[in-house]
């Protein structure tokens, strides 16, 4: 697949979002119709208008004939990236038994192993600031209760 088709394929996907995101708000709730309905609406609208410029300017984008069509390299290192990959959907599934803080406990230190971390100290402090962080910003001060895990 060359990396032209890749991104009319990925715009007409976020573009075909952005009209599903709209037309939810529809059946929201008539209390929340004129606050939180407006703001996905926004969003909607402007995710589709965005999506529809840069459609455009991708088709109209002209192809040198000098130059073959460009091939899409889905990874530099296919190891790190379906690794990455094979992580992110473990975290996704344990995230409802461990719960949030565990799960991510885990999965930080791992992901910045195979993306090339080699300093325990580094990745213990990254790790632990970044759980700090979303504690402190999401659960204390914002009130976000993040998931909570159904073994502990």
């Amino acid at each position: 697949m060359s990396r032209r088709v890749a991104e009319v394929l990925l715009l007409s996907g976020f573009l075909v979002l952005a009209v599903l995101l709209f037309r939810s708000t529809a059946s929201y709730p008539e209390s929340v119709q004129g606050s939180t309905a407006m703001y996905v609406r926004f969003l909607g609208a402007a995710l589709g208008i965005l999506c529809a410029l840069e459609l455009i300017f991708t088709l109209k984008k002209r192809r040198d004939d000098d130059n073959p069509p460009e091939k899409m390299d889905i990874a530099i290192n296919p190891v790190r990236f379906w690794g990455l990959f094979l992580l992110l959907v473990i975290y996704c599934t344990t995230l409802s038994t461990l719960g949030f803080y565990i799960a991510s406990a885990l999965f930080l230190p791992l992901s910045m192993v195979l993306l090339g971390a080699r300093k325990p100290l580094t990745i213990l402090l990254t790790s632990g600031g970044v759980l700090l962080f979303v504690y402190f910003v999401f659960a204390r001060l914002l009130e976000v209760s993040l998931p909570m895990g159904t073994l502990f």
